[in-house]
């Protein structure tokens, strides 16, 4: 059991991209990186996430001005900056300007069996924050390389996440389809009410038995928040 990955902060429908706002005529272009919940998560030249409302593709190129987005072009890669989170066997959970991404390594999963014996390369750590490049094709992503830049300093991040089950002292959250399952601290327990919302929860970044924690938790939440 993992120890106190997760404490609530505000059970409160996430209704704002937590983004600097833009100034008046300024437009801001990215890539679409993901979809989640009716939105798309765009990953500024810089590599930060941004949530967008609107309908397109993931690898449109998109400008997004007062007046909406429009798509522009199309992408093969694309960088994603932010927080390493948790390690789901070979696919990444980054935290990047508090929205939280999964990024799959197809190519470790397929070469797993093939890998040398021994290396004295890790991994980045919950906490490291991280340049990552990804390749995009129909419409999936897929790690390429990932650059350890930096270190959270705290010991815990606030993020955007969307409630996909509840149980006795845990909570499944949904990321793209992922399922990261965390208990809560002393043993609460959330109401059902809560599934489907996006919310503000506080993560701990503590590495304690991180390891190849698939998730858990199967149950399927639908409505509330756009996370």
């Amino acid at each position: 059991m993992k120890k106190g990955l997760i404490s609530i902060l505000a059970l409160a429908a996430a209704t704002a991209a937590f983004w600097p706002a833009a100034g008046g005529a300024s437009t801001f272009k990215g890539i679409v990186v993901a979809r989640q919940h009716g939105a798309l998560l765009v990953a500024s030249p810089a590599g930060a996430l941004r949530l967008v409302h609107a309908r397109a593709v993931v690898g449109a190129r998109i400008a997004l001005t007062g007046h909406g987005a429009v798509v522009v072009g199309r992408a093969t890669h694309a960088t994603i900056r932010g927080i390493v989170v948790r390690r789901l066997g070979t696919t990444l959970i980054l935290s990047s300007n508090r929205h939280l991404i999964a990024i799959p390594n197809r190519v470790g999963r397929r070469l797993a069996d093939n890998a040398p014996p021994a290396t004295t390369t890790t991994a980045p750590a919950p906490g490291a924050v991280v340049s990552t490049d990804v390749s995009i094709a129909n419409g999936q992503l897929e790690e390429d390389d990932e650059d350890e830049v930096g270190q959270v300093a705290a010991g815990s991040i606030s993020v955007l996440a969307t409630i996909k089950a509840v149980a006795a002292g845990s909570v499944t959250l949904d990321i793209q389809g992922q399922s990261l399952t965390v208990p809560l601290p002393g043993g609460l327990t959330l109401p059902a009410s809560v599934v489907g919302q996006t919310v503000t929860i506080n993560l701990s970044l503590a590495d304690d038995d991180q390891g190849d924690d698939d998730g858990g938790g199967h149950h399927d939440g639908h409505g509330g928040g756009d996370g």
